[in-house]
């Protein structure tokens, strides 16, 4: 008689693989729009300190010209201009995004993401 043994992922192998995969996955969903929108900002403020003659704007037009571009790039859900802080330095103007967001994960467990990015438009 020639036994032969099977080899190959069993049924609940299977199964246990496609937890893990679809847990993943899921955590990719709800953190991946986070960093989108960090990266949205991180390409406003980087454009804001390319323009010419940026650091001689007013603090309430910064605060508009950002809105504006995360707002075009459909990334303006979470960064309010509540976020945004300007400081006169002395090579020019300091501009600071702060902000914090907060996705319900599973039950009581949120995934929280906290975002600092600071640019300085010199003069």
């Amino acid at each position: 008689m020639n036994i032969r043994k099977n080899n190959g992922l069993t049924l609940i192998g299977f199964l246990i693989v496609l937890v893990i995969a679809l847990f993943f996955a899921y955590a990719a969903m709800k953190t991946i729009p986070m960093y989108l929108e960090y990266h949205a900002l991180t390409n406003a403020l980087n454009q804001l300190q390319e323009t010419p003659g940026s650091a001689k704007m007013q603090p309430y037009q910064i605060k508009k010209k950002i809105s504006r571009t995360l707002w075009a790039s459909y990334a303006n859900n979470n960064i309010k201009p509540a976020h945004m802080k300007i400081s006169r330095t002395d090579v020019g103007l300091k501009v600071r995004v702060k902000y914090e967001i907060r996705e319900e994960f599973l039950g009581n467990i949120d995934i929280i993401g906290k975002f600092d990015k600071t640019v300085v438009l010199r003069k």
